[in-house]
């Protein structure tokens, strides 16, 4: 393991918004980051290029997108404190076009570190459908994306020195994803959790007690390894380990809300597994259910 003085935290911060409550609640939670790694925060907004061809046919409105520039800056000053601001780095920008495109650009353009998006949450069946923008995004950055969920702010916002939550395949990849883990705690000055869920074994009522002996088996197996990750990451940060049964993100996010977790992080997976064969799509699920803020990375991404 690499010595961690070598990673000096998240350097460029990108913060998508709509002017909606939501991405104004993501705001502030890049404000935080961005002001723990003294980063530069670049904020943006994407115009739809249907809107801004209706408002130049019907409205004869042309400069949609200087419009949409001079209100970013009126969203900003009304979300980040004056002294807040000068403490920051702040750059914005508005664009037009597909907004998952401009954003991995932008992201990459600027050479971003960490992408800060935010979600909501419907209820019933339409919970999986919402955030297309996200999901679009999870699925095909380069980079960390920190998530924020509606309703953390009533929970105080983006406190990550709570306790982090790292969720975890017991696979090969495993210790790599503890060492990222531990780095990002260590950096955010938390306390470590490490988690690992077993999916039920979908099985006849009639055979369940025979199952039972199985199933603790396999929980005890996976505990004594979890464990031995645990000792790996203790050499950063106090760290736990939490072996549970049940559906992956429903756990999780069961679990983030009843630890009082200041944040989730996991891998985002290519190939099938956890984030099964669409890569983020349990990291969103996890979104959709939680008011915990989670910061899903590409499984190559190391700090550095």
């Amino acid at each position: 393991m690499t010595d961690s003085k070598g990673w000096s935290g998240f350097r460029s911060v990108l913060c998508p918004v709509d002017f909606s409550e939501f991405s104004r609640h993501a705001l502030r939670s890049a404000v935080v980051v961005a002001l723990r790694g003294k980063a530069a925060l670049r904020i943006m907004y994407v115009n739809d290029p249907l809107l801004v061809a209706a408002a130049s046919a019907a409205l004869h409105d042309r400069h949609l997108v200087e419009r949409s520039a001079r209100e970013l800056k009126t969203f900003i000053d009304a979300t980040v404190p004056a002294k807040t601001r000068a403490r920051l780095r702040i750059t914005s920008c508005a664009s037009t076009g597909v907004p998952a495109d401009r954003i991995l650009t932008e992201a990459n353009d600027r050479a971003a570190d960490l992408i800060v998006l935010g979600t909501h949450g419907l209820t019933g069946v339409d919970r999986l459908l919402i955030g297309s923008t996200t999901l679009n995004v999870l699925q095909r950055t380069k980079v960390p994306v920190l998530a924020v969920p509606d309703g953390h702010e009533r929970r105080g916002g983006l406190h990550p020195s709570r306790r982090i939550v790292a969720a975890l395949d017991l696979d090969g990849a495993a210790a790599g994803e503890v060492d990222v883990a531990a780095r990002v705690a260590q950096w955010f000055g938390s306390s470590l959790l490490l988690l690992h869920v077993i999916s039920d074994i979908a099985a006849p009522a009639w055979l369940t007690g025979d199952l039972s002996a199985h199933e603790r088996i396999r929980v005890a197996q996976a505990q004594q390894r979890l464990e031995r990750l645990a000792v790996r990451a203790q050499r950063r940060v106090s760290t736990e380990a939490c072996v549970t049964c049940g559906r992956v993100a429903d756990e999780i996010a069961a679990l983030a809300a009843a630890e009082d977790t200041g944040l989730v992080i996991a891998a985002l997976r290519d190939r099938r597994g956890w984030f099964g064969a669409r890569r983020g799509s349990i990291a969103y699920h996890v979104l959709s259910h939680a008011v915990t803020p989670v910061l899903a990375y590409p499984s190559q991404w190391r700090p550095r």
